[in-house]
């Protein structure tokens, strides 16, 4: 049967899709939005990839993981400069769905993808490492939606990606913070530079929150079953 509600789902790391599950019964259109919508550069909050004459609206959302190290250095604790891990978790839903809707599903993807995240086949992995593992779990979610409707975005477990997006804002101003200690350690700042920068710390912070787009959604972890379904990739091999 063909899917009606989420047409297309995918889970990213820095932009690279690790999994992905879908149809295109569009004409080429779902695949269009899901391309356009995964080239969008990440923020803090949501974005959003509509097209409205095909009926279709995209929507984005990450989670920012340091992956900073900590290294021993003459016996003092260092960081160790690295890369910034940026889970991407991307959908293109009919536009029958509200927007509330389709982050409720999004935040379910950030929740059952918690303990996976930490797994080195999934922060280190190629493209479509997590295919044959994760791609299925995608698929039975999506069809969950079709099935029984706004009942499969309620769960016991409540949560607002309002906090996921400020935990977003504060791991990348305090990860600035770090390299500019990292970088300066040699320069001794006086009281008039270190005021300033508190306060540039500030502003920006509210600029970031200003531009994150909010919405309350709901998850929980769930296991996956035992059967192992293979689900081909629709957009990652384009």
């Amino acid at each position: 049967m063909p899917l009606q509600g989420i047409l297309w789902s995918a889970v990213c790391r820095n932009n690279l899709v690790l999994a992905e599950a879908g149809e295109d019964n569009r004409e080429g259109k779902v695949i269009e939005v899901a391309q356009k919508l995964l080239q969008k550069k990440p923020t803090h909050g949501w974005e959003y990839e509509n097209m409205r004459k095909a009926g279709l609206r995209g929507i984005k959302f990450h989670v920012y993981d340091d992956e900073a190290k900590f290294v021993d250095i003459g016996g003092e604790t260092e960081a160790e400069e690295s890369e910034m891990i940026v889970w991407s978790f991307a959908v293109v839903a009919d536009k029958s769905l509200e927007d509330s809707e389709v982050k409720s599903f999004i935040e379910k993807l950030v929740y059952i993808t918690m303990p996976m995240r930490d797994d080195d086949l999934w922060r280190t992995g190629d493209l479509l490492c997590a295919q044959n593992s994760f791609a299925h779990i995608l698929l039975d979610k999506m069809e969950q939606v079709d099935d029984q409707g706004k009942l499969a975005m309620v769960n016991d477990k409540v949560n607002s990606t309002k906090e996921i997006m400020r935990e977003n804002i504060e791991l990348a101003l305090e990860r600035e913070e770090t390299l500019e200690e990292m970088r300066g350690r040699a320069e001794e700042l006086s009281g008039m530079t270190k005021q300033f920068k508190k306060r540039a710390k500030q502003v920006k912070r509210f600029k970031m929150i200003q531009n994150a787009k909010h919405g309350a959604i709901v998850g929980a972890a769930v296991t996956a079953t035992a059967a192992v379904v293979i689900v081909p990739p629709l957009v990652a091999l384009l």
